[in-house]
């Protein structure tokens, strides 16, 4: 199983987006965290903002086409696309994950 933590601007696009990534299988399964507060270096300013924290789920098999999907669906100029391979999951919830992200 492979993870994917994302930050969003909004609820919305949070939503928009993982909702079209289930619908495609190219994750099983998002958790939209709620919000977080960001502070980082932009442009020569430090930025102190709050935003969205998506994880998606997904099987190693579509974990290079949600990275491409996730990079061209995001509005940010440099999205924050965090990847962990490797992540344990009981059994049964890995094989769901496996099935889920199966094409039809």
């Amino acid at each position: 199983m492979i993870e994917f933590h994302v930050t969003y601007a909004s609820k919305d696009e949070a939503a928009e987006i993982a909702r079209e990534a289930v619908e495609m299988r190219l994750a099983a399964c998002v958790n939209l965290l709620g919000e977080v507060r960001s502070i980082y270096r932009w442009e020569n300013a430090i930025e102190d903002e709050s935003e969205i924290l998506a994880v998606f789920k997904t099987s190693r098999e579509k974990a290079g086409e949600l990275a491409d999907f996730l990079e061209v669906s995001h509005a940010y100029n440099v999205p924050a696309i965090i990847r962990h391979d490797n992540v344990s999951a009981n059994a049964e919830y890995a094989r769901w994950i496996e099935e889920e992200t199966k094409t039809a």
